[in-house]
C-alpha cells in the first residue's frame, strides 16, 4: 500500500505556467475593431523532475506578441496543449522531463515583419 502512494507522489506533476503582461504592447481580452487578422503564437516550457524544477514558468503575453512582430493583440485566448508526443515523452522519461506547450490566439492588425521575429516563436496565421 505504501508503494502505491509513493508511486502516485512521484508521478504527480506540479507544472504551472503563469501568463502575465508587462505592458510592452497592448493586450486585451476584449475586441478591438482595428484588429481583423486572427493569429496564433505557439510556445513551450520545459519542466524537470516531476514538475518540481522550476516551480513555475512565467510567460509574458505581450513579449510573445512583440517577438512575433505584432504591435498588439485583442480577444486573447490562451490554451495549454497536451499533445500525444509530449505525453509519451513524459511517460518514457518517468516524469523526469515534462514539456508543456501553449498557444496564444487572438486578433491583430497587419502581418509580422520578418526581421522582427524571434527565432523561438512559431506564428500561424489563421484563415
Amino acid at each position: 500500500m505504501n508503494n502505491t502512494f509513493a508511486l502516485l507522489f512521484l508521478l504527480a506533476s506540479c507544472t504551472t505556467i503563469h501568463f502575465r503582461s508587462n505592458n510592452s504592447v497592448p493586450v486585451s481580452f476584449e475586441g478591438n475593431p482595428k484588429h481583423q487578422k486572427e493569429v496564433s503564437i505557439a510556445g513551450q516550457k520545459n519542466f524537470y523532475f516531476w514538475g518540481t524544477d522550476p516551480e513555475h514558468h512565467e510567460v509574458f503575453i505581450d513579449e510573445e506578441v512583440r517577438n512575433a512582430g505584432y504591435d498588439g493583440i485583442s480577444k486573447v485566448i490562451i490554451y495549454e496543449n497536451k499533445n500525444p508526443q509530449d505525453i509519451l515523452i513524459s511517460f518514457l522519461s518517468l516524469g523526469l522531463y515534462l514539456p508543456r506547450a501553449y498557444t496564444i490566439t487572438g486578433f491583430t492588425s497587419g502581418s509580422p515583419v520578418a526581421e522582427d521575429l524571434d527565432e523561438t516563436s512559431t506564428i500561424k496565421d489563421i484563415k
